[in-house]
């Protein structure tokens, strides 16, 4: 509850200092008057109280996924996140431009000071009910083929199917996840990881709304380790019910595949980590690469589910030939996506780390807070594992 409580106070303070900060812009920019800047006012003081009615309800009061008030006011408040939130970087970059830019006379320069700030708005709310399509249209399956020079011959073609940040809870429920279910199960994998941030909710209000997963098999294993959003939602609860319905899931760990060849037995090592930062919320699950792949068995290749990429350094040092994450959504929308890339050094897809470790990064099976996925739909990645260099 007191991890919960800093939540809300987190959220409630960036939500009305990013609608104040959005409502004093467009005043100074949309030239409305007195009254039409009152509406506007009015607009943003609910859209905040929305906003933090929202986690409240779902978070605090452990509303049932199948209420439909709760779904209700879960899609208001997240959409309105979504387009108060691209509103204010449009025009914030506009203000910044503005400080390079020089001085004009407004009153010879209408289209300036009004025209474009208000096709501004139109485009921001076209952009979003565009990437709402885009999300609701569900995920993409990306096909990735990926070469490991330590990778056994009898592993080659080796088939991964990958889900990551399906974030199943207040607007992603079953309907969304039997979609997903289904198509992993027609690629016919060998292998099944889901990399995190699976659920947004207890066990408790999403049982029943994830069932579907119970139907993933694959002939080497489901496997399954924990993102940031499992320690908001109840991590150990979450850990021993995908137990109970098959998924192996990994703790600091590993698993070792073995297959026969005219050489002898070859191996293949799965292990998997915690969370990057789940020590902030569970001392004990501590994040360590190092301690996952300790095993008495020598195996030449080495592949880490990992949910956050920034684990790609201790993973590299631990001697890995592959990691795969999620955790980025790859920004989930556009204009965030230019800044998750800016910022981010692994951000979507296949990056070489060093001669040895690889690094897959899925952009997200599903979304979180704003059903918007304008530019960056969501992924089923389909990894198939080579033998060479």
């Amino acid at each position: 509850m007191s991890m919960l409580l800093r939540f809300a106070l987190f959220f409630s303070t960036v939500t009305f200092l990013v609608c104040w900060l959005t409502y004093r812009i467009l005043k100074r920019n949309l030239g409305l008057s007195p009254q039409g800047n009152r509406i506007m006012a009015a607009f943003f003081w609910i859209s905040g109280l929305l906003m933090i009615a929202g986690p409240v309800s779902n978070r605090v009061l452990n509303t049932p996924a199948t209420s439909l008030g709760d779904y209700f006011l879960q899609w208001t408040q997240f959409t309105l996140l979504g387009w108060i939130g691209t509103v204010f970087l449009v025009f914030l970059f506009v203000e910044i431009l503005r400080l390079f830019s020089k001085p004009f006379d407004p009153a010879k320069r209408i289209f300036m000071t009004t025209g474009i700030p208000r096709g501004l708005i139109a485009g921001s709310t076209a952009a979003s009910v565009l990437g709402m399509f885009e999300a609701n249209a569900g995920p993409l399956i990306e096909r990735v083929e990926i070469k490991l020079r330590t990778l056994p011959k009898s592993f080659d073609g080796f088939k991964i199917a990958q889900i990551s940040d399906v974030h199943i809870g207040p607007l992603i429920h079953r309907d969304y996840l039997e979609n997903v279910v289904e198509r992993v199960m027609s690629l016919e994998a060998d292998a099944i990881f889901i990399t995190g941030d699976l659920v947004d909710g207890t066990v408790e209000q999403l049982r029943s709304e994830i069932e579907p997963l119970s139907r993933l098999k694959a002939p080497s294993g489901v496997y399954f380790c924990t993102g940031n959003h499992e320690y908001y939602s109840g991590v150990h609860e979450w850990v021993r019910h995908l137990e109970s319905i098959g998924v192996h899931v990994f703790k600091n760990s590993n698993h070792i595949l073995t297959r026969k060849s005219d050489a002898g037995d070859e191996h293949l090592l799965l292990a998997g980590v915690f969370d990057h930062s789940a020590h902030r919320y569970e001392e004990s699950h501590r994040s360590d690469p190092f301690a996952a792949c300790k095993n008495e068995i020598n195996a030449t290749c080495k592949i880490l589910l990992a949910h956050n990429p920034f684990s790609i350094k201790e993973a590299a040092e631990a001697g890995y030939d592959l990691q795969v994450s999620g955790h980025t959504h790859a920004g989930q929308f556009y204009p965030y996506s230019f800044i998750v890339k800016t910022v981010l050094k692994y951000s979507e897809g296949l990056y070489r780390v060093n001669d040895q470790t690889q690094l897959y990064v899925n952009r997200g099976t599903g979304f979180w807070g704003p059903p918007n996925r304008l530019g960056k739909r969501s992924e089923i990645t389909h990894l198939i594992l080579k033998s060479g260099a």
